[in-house]
């Protein structure tokens, strides 16, 4: 695997979409959460911090590098599109951009990856529609090359 790249910047979005050509004919082709929590021998049940509330995302694309590992850490909420019918799964380009609005009483910015450029994180729905957007929000992110 690769090296680790923290997403901390403007600059540090732009390096990653151009390294990945914005995700275009890309796809997501694995999905890994980890939450932190756990119930122990006794059957107590801790609950993990945000930093180990983590989502990983495995994509491929028909470019170089083909293979990527996005991580979102301190994940706050995560819409994954399912199979939509009439609709394919591969990804044009995408929306990634950090917001300092979106946390009820923080101003604590968050990064946000939609897989659509239009993309309206104001416009976050809880109803079942289509075509439908997969988008990830979370405290930090970062990024590496992934094996073939």
């Amino acid at each position: 695997m690769g090296d680790w790249h923290n997403i901390a910047t403007q600059d540090d979005i732009e390096s990653l979409l151009s390294a990945y050509g914005d995700f275009h004919d890309a796809c997501i082709v694995e999905a890994h959460f980890k939450s932190g929590a756990f119930v122990d021998e006794a059957s107590a049940m801790y609950f993990g911090s945000a930093n180990e509330y983590i989502l990983s995302l495995i994509f491929q694309c028909q470019w170089t590098p083909k293979t990527i590992e996005l991580q979102f850490i301190g994940l706050r909420q995560f819409h994954l599109a399912g199979w939509q019918e009439n609709y394919a799964c591969n990804i044009f380009d995408v929306d990634l951009a950090f917001h300092d609005d979106l946390l009820p009483g923080e101003t604590r910015s968050v990064i946000v990856w939609a897989d659509n450029r239009s993309f309206n994180v104001h416009k976050i729905a809880p109803i079942i529609s289509a075509p439908a957007d997969t988008y990830v929000v979370s405290n930090a992110l970062r990024w590496r090359i992934a094996d073939e």
